[in-house]
């Protein structure tokens, strides 16, 4: 009897070996990637801003409100739990809605609540409305809800406001289109179309009066440029007793001194200029006094600004003014075009002294917010959307809210381009100052 004997190639088994190995570590890269995929956001979209933010002193301090809306892209993996199952994957959105708090000393957050959490949710009807009797009213896009300025406790919510008020059961409405805040605080149209509004401190609503007194302890949101942009907090200049003071070119002066009048801001047309004033002269005409102005010249110690204006809270068209030293800010830009950010500089009188600049991670404004201490802006800049490839094109516009201090320049900052992360939690910022040119 003959026996086949087979010996094996040593070459050809290490190569099984190898080959094995392979199969074993993709394995456990996919595995990996999955696990990975099914705990991590797939699309980590900014938080944006909801309405406009609010400004309110509080008994812990200067605080700024924003409202932001965040989408939130994860894979969630089901079944596939034993051995040989496959099990599959699903890819969920939801919608973040959050109400946050800021130090407006240097926009620090302070916490963060967490309002809604709606999956395939429709971003639209949210808004801040404003802050009354100590409360912060929001709408959520389904329902009227109040929180707590110090920690953004829910203080009430629909139910707790038809208990208070019997006779606005089922009447709340749910569209922001039906509330108004103003200076006598909030405000409503009830389902039926009664005027309803909110009584001082507490959740009592009454009738509203045909001419509302204005309430104490009312915090109005900051009003936002809108369309406009940046140029609806630009303003030319100030009357100032017998004096005018404003930004001009040398040919504007020329072209305002034989006019005898003051003419519009022109930032593209006239894109370097600086701080010039002139007199005001009252003259007697059919229609009666007219001011008109002479003796145009500039303030001595005054640099030139670019794509500049004086800057104002867009709630009138007086500029901001500031006390020790008596001076005005202007918001100018450090390049034109593509890439240049926003600067703002506090002059001092009578000469025009620079007192400080600051450089800010803001392209295009959307609201200010002034104070005592502090001036708070907010507003946007594009970053690259693929922050690993420099060759990447593509941008998102990233909300910034910026705060200056008054006294220094000092400049604090907070980005939001941040991930979604649980309720409560507060995501470091994304902005670093020293990348902010």
């Amino acid at each position: 009897m003959r026996e086949t004997i087979v010996t094996k190639s040593p070459r050809r088994g290490r190569k099984i070996l190898a080959f094995a190995a392979v199969i074993l570590v993709l394995v456990a890269l996919v595995s990996g990637a999955v696990a990975f995929l099914a705990r991590q956001d797939l699309v980590a979209s900014t938080a944006d801003m909801s309405g406009a933010p609010l400004r309110l002193a509080t008994t812990d301090g200067d605080r700024v409100f924003i409202l932001t809306s965040q989408w939130k892209t994860y894979q969630r993996r089901y079944g596939g739990s034993g051995r040989g199952s496959s099990g599959y994957s699903v890819t969920h959105t939801d919608l973040l809605v959050d109400l946050w708090a800021f130090d407006a000393r240097n926009a620090r957050p302070l916490w963060r609540r967490r309002v809604l959490q709606e999956r395939k949710g429709v971003n639209s009807g949210r808004t801040l409305l404003g802050a009354q009797g100590g409360v912060i009213w929001v709408l959520d896009g389904r329902r009227l809800a109040g929180f707590s300025p110090t920690d953004g406790a829910l203080v009430a919510d629909a139910a707790a406001i038809e208990a208070a008020n019997p006779a606005l059961r089922g009447l709340l409405p749910s569209e922001a289109q039906y509330y108004h805040f103003d200076t006598a605080g909030l405000s409503f149209w009830a389902a039926d179309g009664r005027a309803w509004r909110l009584a001082g401190p507490g959740l009592k609503f009454v009738a509203a009066p045909e001419k509302p007194q204005p309430a104490p302890d009312i915090g109005i949101p900051a009003r936002i440029s809108g369309g406009v942009g940046t140029y609806a907090f630009y303003e030319r200049g100030l009357d100032i007793g017998r004096r005018w003071l404003g930004l001009l070119d040398q040919a504007e002066a020329r072209t305002f001194l034989t006019n005898r009048a003051i003419g519009g801001i022109d930032p593209s047309g006239h894109p370097r200029v600086r701080l010039w004033s002139a007199e005001i002269v009252q003259r007697q005409t059919f229609f009666g006094p007219r001011a008109e102005y002479a003796n145009f010249a500039p303030l001595p110690e005054s640099p030139e600004f670019l794509h500049a204006g004086l800057l104002s809270d867009n709630r009138t068209d007086q500029p901001i003014l500031l006390r020790q030293p008596d001076s005005v800010l202007v918001l100018h830009r450090d390049r034109l075009g593509k890439g240049g950010h926003l600067r703002l500089t506090r002059i001092a009188g009578p000469a025009g002294r620079v007192v400080w600049t600051a450089d800010l991670p803001i392209e295009a404004l959307e609201a200010v917010l002034p104070g005592e201490e502090s001036i708070v802006l907010y507003g946007r800049r594009d970053e690259r959307r693929n922050l690993r490839r420099a060759d990447d094109p593509n941008t998102v516009s990233v909300g910034q809210l910026v705060a200056v201090d008054l006294a220094s320049g000092r400049v604090g900052a907070y980005g939001f381009r941040v991930k979604p992360t649980k309720a409560g939690d507060i995501p470091p910022s994304s902005t670093r100052l020293d990348d902010a040119r």
